[in-house]
């Protein structure tokens, strides 16, 4: 559709945008937010006309769900996208019967009993967080009720493990190429492509690619170990920790207990009924990858390129999350079904568990409807040629992008408090900047800094989804949380910005990491001196 001249690539298009921040605030309501500002930049792409407003909206979300037709099998779906829908879905599944099976009782007291020290509860929160990187929900979930579990024997506060829970959840889902987050960038990856002109570029092979550009998941993780080898507390922090340990008392921790292990569960659950459902999807998206990749490699490439880089660039993404998706939804339903056949768990329990996975996933597939469709009418309104325009006029160096797009998705995710939702808005506007610029060279370095900023702001922003659920799953207060953390994510932001910042200077990533390494390396040994000063524990 055409947009009014007078309107496209000027500064009235970042009307949907500030639209869309204005109502975050007044609302806290991600879904209603994202759909008013869809209401708007339809509005300005149809000229102001109230039924073609309508009908865009109508057509764009039809557009991303159906498909004109790529197989047999999915002719009315658009394959892609339905591919996402059932690997989320599955994982929602997955999550609610471990908990049913006993599954994740069995996991968490499987490690509580191996941790013996305050650090070794500290680590152990760090690993498991790696491990269960294929969704952030699940790992914040599961690992918060581990560290929960182990935290008051060790005199650690609940605050202290929130902190580490979040700090890795959503930091190691952005570079997992098989979690709920990489299918969500993944996705937005291919609608910035399309507005674009990038057709036919492999999304997966370049998910891998951006990831030695992500600072921030370094600097996030990396201050994590630091401040526990270190023993370092900041503000709030120390606050918490020195109520724990000299005064017995966790004032950070939330009277009402929630968290992952609640409701009626099976007593019989062993560790292999939390492991087999994760194993399955992994196994079976890997597997069809290499499968399909096998399938269409041409021998040549195999020959010139690789073996490995041949199926990565030849594998079909969307039909092995189908069936990562599918493995995880049949094993987790066969384990769950076993709890049922030898009577440990009821029908009723076993169908009511299948139904709150699946609505478990409604609320995030939804924000990944309404992303995908605000960032096919931002790419209608050029918001990204007027960015591009403005940074060509000011006579900004080129190298900059990543830095900029850094900052200001970094921004937006902390007003707006959602990641997801700042992919679908920053992603199409970073490729538009390097696009319109001629720095098609930086378009995963400008993509990577967007996935940063989004997880900084996210970390940092009180109303987020993953702030909620990480206290939620170590049962700390919110505000605890948010306060004791909020000094360590500006100082993994400020890390990560002069990664960027000398990665433009240099246009080399290593000039870029030496720099972010000096940096780490001197906060380290100010932590060191400021806790010598003080001569005190915490």
């Amino acid at each position: 559709m055409e947009v009014n001249p007078n309107l496209a690539a000027t500064a009235w298009t970042l009307i949907p945008i500030a639209i869309t921040i204005i109502c975050v605030f007044l609302t806290r309501r991600i879904l209603l937010s994202l759909f008013v500002g869809i209401i708007a930049a339809a509005f300005m792409s149809a000229n102001f006309i109230v039924f073609d407003t309508v009908m865009l909206v109508e057509r764009t979300m039809t557009g991303i769900i159906f498909s004109d037709g790529q197989t047999a099998l999915f002719s009315v779906f658009s394959r892609w996208y339905l591919s996402i829908i059932i690997f989320l879905l599955g994982l929602g599944v997955v999550t609610s019967t471990v908990v049913l099976t006993g599954g994740a009782r069995a996991f968490v007291n499987a490690v509580a009993s191996k941790v013996k020290s305050r650090k070794g509860v500290q680590f152990i929160t760090v690993i498991i967080g790696v491990v269960l990187m294929i969704d952030d929900y699940f790992n914040a979930m599961v690992n918060g009720n581990i560290a929960k579990t182990v935290s008051a024997k060790h005199n650690l506060s609940r605050a202290r493990s929130s902190y580490i829970v979040d700090s890795i959840a959503a930091p190691i889902c952005i570079v997992a190429p098989v979690s709920s987050w990489a299918v969500a960038i993944m996705g937005n990856m291919g609608t910035t492509y399309e507005s674009i002109g990038q057709y036919g570029r492999n999304v997966f092979l370049d998910f891998l690619r951006m990831i030695p550009y992500q600072f921030y998941v370094f600097a996030a993780i990396g201050l994590v170990i630091v401040t526990i080898c270190v023993d370092f507390n900041m503000f709030s922090m120390r606050k918490y920790e020195r109520a724990i340990n000299e005064e017995g008392k966790d004032i950070a921790a939330e009277e009402s207990d929630v968290g992952l292990i609640v409701g009626e569960t099976s007593t019989k659950g062993t560790i292999w009924d939390f492991w087999i459902p994760i194993i399955c999807l992994a196994l079976a998206t890997i597997a069809t990858m290499l499968v399909t990749g096998w399938q269409s490699a041409d021998p040549t490439e195999i020959y010139e390129g690789g073996f490995l880089y041949a199926i990565l660039d030849n594998m079909s993404l969307s039909m092995s999350l189908l069936m990562g998706g599918i493995a995880a939804l049949v094993s987790s339903m066969y384990i769950a079904l076993r709890h049922v056949n030898k009577g440990e768990v009821t029908k009723q329990q076993y169908w009511k568990a299948i139904v709150a996975g699946l609505k478990s996933m409604v609320n995030p597939i939804a924000i990944l409807v309404l992303s995908w469709t605000i960032s096919t009418l931002i790419g209608h309104l050029e918001v990204g040629d007027w960015v591009a325009e403005i940074l060509y006029a000011s006579g900004i160096y080129g190298g900059f992008i990543p830095f900029i797009m850094f900052i200001s998705a970094a921004l937006l995710a902390f007003a707006i408090g959602t990641s997801w939702g700042t992919f679908a808005i920053v992603l199409p506007i970073a490729g538009a900047v390097v696009s319109t610029t001629g720095n098609m060279h930086l378009l995963l370095p400008a993509m990577a800094a967007v996935l940063s900023g989004a997880v900084f702001g996210d970390h940092a922003s009180p109303i987020s989804d993953t702030t909620v659920l990480s206290s939620a799953g170590t049962s700390c207060k919110v505000l605890a949380h948010f306060e004791s953390q909020l000094p360590y994510a500006i100082l993994a932001a400020i890390l990560t910005a002069i990664g960027f910042l000398f990665f433009g200077l240099s246009g080399t990533v290593i000039v870029g990491y030496l720099a972010f390494a000096v940096a780490l390396a001197i906060t380290v040994v100010c932590f060191i001196f400021i806790k010598k000063r003080r001569g005190a524990a915490y």
